[in-house]
């Protein structure tokens, strides 16, 4: 949740601990290990099905390492974002500042897009081993879901080379891997990567990329942000505080991260199609099958002993989106309604497609521009709440509580028809080219009305108690007394 915050210093930047943990997979590790907050499943698990059934009993909590996978010696690790708590003591920040540290970092790369450029080297932890032959199989990539199509990269950073200026742009996206050297893989509508495909296809020639799996989180949320343009990698130089190193890639002229666990070497073949998916996507839903776009695989390196990454559809990228999109909506909709003292983007909305918006109650109509400052400060949302500063945004009960007793559909409902939607959401039509779809989005003013007796909307409260000073005992627990909830 980002909200208004009383005045006091910008955070400093990140340690040398701090920032090499943000960007080495295996320092973040070794940190989550001695912090404990990491869960270390001993048991071997089979890769199809059964590592991310366990994976999403453990769900929010600690980040889990799979040390023995079937048919692998490679571990695999998941839930590095879905606990918006850990993530901050790898920023070592509260929960709640991580957003506005990527704010930061933004402003200052679009200030300054050259004051912390990272070295391109030619050796580096990335490539300690060069495969001699080319074999996606070998890689403990999981499959996720009952009905997915397959074994999947998910959380892997696809870079390429604008082909038009030569800049670097990152991004990711779900890599269904179909032979021992080919990926199917989505392209959703208005990435920049679609748009270099589209220009290396209009001349005939695949696009160069790399894949860089098992990095630290400050280039992997950097790769989540929209609409940055070319070079939005650099973007993690700042949240870091200084350069991120690159590593020449062996076969291509497009660089991956010289930290990553693994890289892969590929080009986008031009207009080769072949099946992807299903897939289990962020909505909770199979991603339909579908002729997709092809990755030829050209060179694979690693580490000596390498981890690999993947993310459990859900809370990783629920929390992702929220990361990077609550300081953008906030910073956006404050500088049109400086009343906007919160914005949530809750679980329940799928992290794309729903925000909870906190306003001071000063006059009437706030709710609503509030509402449609929100849809336009973020496309993808499709459903946009405005309560006031009484409410908990946090707590789905109490947003619930405040649409039932303070929403007037007659009077706080806002409709707007025919607007974009995000393609993965099964509810919304996709257009006839297929490179988009509308949906109506719905706004709940849910404030008070202005100017209503505030007697009659006045929150039943109790006297604020310490239970620590309590002696409360439960006879189901052997007369033990209970520890108060902090």
């Amino acid at each position: 949740m980002i909200q208004k915050r009383k005045a006091k210093p910008v955070a400093a930047k990140p340690t040398a601990a701090q920032a090499r943990r943000l960007v080495d997979l295996g320092a973040c590790i070794e940190f989550l290990d001695n912090s404990g907050q990491l869960l270390r499943v001993k048991s071997e698990v089979d890769p199809k099905h059964e590592l991310a059934g366990v994976a999403q009993r453990l769900e929010g909590g600690k980040c889990v390492l799979f040390e023995r996978v079937l048919g692998s010696d490679t571990p695999v690790l998941t839930g590095l974002l879905w606990n918006r708590e850990i993530v901050g003591s790898l920023f070592g920040l509260p929960a709640d500042e991580v957003p506005f540290a990527i704010a930061r970092a933004i402003a200052s790369w679009q200030k300054d897009r050259e004051a912390l450029p990272g070295r391109l080297r030619k050796r580096a932890p990335a490539n300690e081993v060069i495969e001699e032959r080319i074999d996606l199989s070998r890689l403990p990539a999981p499959v996720h879901a009952l009905k997915d199509g397959g074994r999947y990269l998910d959380s892997s950073l696809v870079m390429a080379r604008n082909p038009l200026t030569g800049a670097t742009n990152v991004s990711i996206h779900r890599l269904m891997l179909a032979r021992k050297d080919r990926i199917t893989f989505l392209i959703d509508p208005g990435r920049h990567l679609g748009e270099y495909v589209e220009i290396m296809e209009q001349r005939g020639e695949p696009l160069p990329v790399t894949i860089s799996n098992g990095v630290g989180l400050a280039p992997w949320i950097v790769s989540a942000l929209p609409r940055l343009g070319d070079g939005k990698n650099a973007v993690a130089h700042h949240l870091v505080g200084r350069g991120i190193d690159y590593v020449q890639a062996q076969r291509v002229d497009v660089p991956a991260y010289a930290d990553a666990q693994f890289v892969i070497e590929a080009e986008i073949l031009p207009g080769v199609r072949e099946t992807e998916a299903p897939f289990g996507e962020v909505t909770g839903y199979y991603g339909e099958r579908d002729k997709r776009w092809v990755m030829r695989v050209l060179a694979i390196t690693r580490r000596a002993q390498p981890v690999l990454h993947t993310v459990i559809s859900g809370m990783e990228v629920w929390n992702a989106v929220g990361f990077t999109a609550e300081a953008a909506i906030f910073n956006a909709v404050r500088r049109e309604i400086p009343e906007l003292v919160a914005v949530y983007l809750p679980h329940g909305g799928c992290g794309f497609y729903e925000a909870v918006v906190q306003v001071r109650n000063t006059r009437k109509g706030i709710g609503q521009e509030a509402i449609r400052a929100t849809f336009r400060a973020f496309r993808p949302l499709q459903r946009v709440i405005a309560v006031d500063t009484d409410v908990d945004l946090r707590n789905a009960v109490d947003v619930d509580w405040a649409v039932t007793t303070r929403f007037d559909p007659d009077l706080d409902l806002v409709l707007l028809p025919n607007e974009e939607g995000h393609i993965l959401n099964p509810i919304v039509t996709i257009n006839a080219d297929g490179k988009g779809g509308t949906i109506t989005k719905l706004g709940m003013d849910a404030l008070v009305p202005f100017g209503a007796p505030r007697q009659r909307f006045e929150r039943v409260k109790f006297q604020a108690v310490d239970l620590s000073r309590y002696e409360i005992v439960d006879t189901a627990l052997e007369r033990r007394p209970v520890k108060a909830r902090r």
